[in-house]
């Protein structure tokens, strides 16, 4: 490993830890939430806020050169320099879980540069679970090598889906659901993007499909896939880039039939 990527990786994984200690230190304080510019289904919480401040300031001390995308302080429609190497950091992925109580969040930075993604760390909150990867030297979980599963059976497989702000895409992905849950062996919904594809990652689970993501719910996750030997593809199978609304990640012997089923989602609703 270059010493820029060992520099990068570092640092990812520290910055993630800190940031969930934080996010840890602001739940058991208690919870405050608001929504977001009125969006009821889009929460904010001081636990968001907190976790953005840290990461931004830890991440630009260290990298002045570069660039941030949170998904706090990105403006509507932000897109990425591909000059410009550029931290894409959801401060905590899984707000609606959080707000909830639900114990299934996580905090994901994944740094890209020139179209390509280099390095990402996902902190699983409450467990204290770093999931990390870097470009060419694998998918890690606490040390341990991580590997997508090697099932090639849909009927076997477990999926999972998760719901966007959009009603348009949650009527589609209802649909698609139903095929994971019909055709597959079960299906699941985490509520946080970033560890849906850390599990996929580790061969937990065998496939993740999203139809409505931002940049930052993915740009960590995809590498982690990546790396653990899956793919990671939009819609029409080609690699996912942060410009992707949709986000097919799988095993990679299951990925020709995830497409298939989306297809026909597609064409049934028109």
């Amino acid at each position: 490993m270059n010493a820029d990527l060992r520099l990068y990786l570092t640092a990812a994984r520290d910055v993630a830890r800190e940031a969930a200690d934080l996010v840890r230190r602001h739940r058991a304080e208690g919870v405050s939430v608001r929504v977001k510019g009125g969006e009821v289904r889009e929460l904010v919480t001081t636990a968001d806020e907190a976790a953005d401040e840290l990461i931004r300031a830890r991440l630009l001390a260290l990298f002045p050169d570069h660039a941030v995308m949170s998904e706090e302080t990105a403006h509507a429609g932000a897109t990425l320099d591909p000059e410009t190497p550029t931290w894409i950091v959801d401060p905590l992925d899984g707000t609606s879980n959080f707000a909830h109580g639900l114990p299934v969040f996580s905090v994901s930075l994944g740094l890209w540069w020139q179209g390509r993604p280099l390095v990402a760390a996902v902190c699983e909150v409450m467990r204290d679970w770093l999931f990390w990867a870097a470009s060419g030297q694998g998918a890690w979980l606490n040390g341990q090598p991580l590997r997508v599963s090697r099932e090639t059976e849909a009927l076997h497989a477990v999926l999972a889906s998760d719901w966007t702000h959009s009603p348009e895409r949650r009527r589609l992905a209802t649909h698609l659901f139903a095929r994971f849950v019909l055709r597959g062996h079960a299906a699941r919904s985490l509520g946080s993007a970033a560890l849906g594809l850390c599990y996929v990652a580790a061969g937990w689970l065998d496939g993740y499909v999203n139809l409505g993501l931002d940049p930052w719910d993915a740009a960590a996750g995809v590498l982690l896939v990546q790396e653990a030997g899956g793919l990671a593809t939009d819609a029409r199978g080609q690699p996912w880039t942060p410009a992707q609304e949709i986000l097919v990640a799988t095993n990679g012997p299951l990925h020709a039939t995830v497409l298939s089923w989306l297809e026909e989602v597609w064409e049934e609703e028109g």
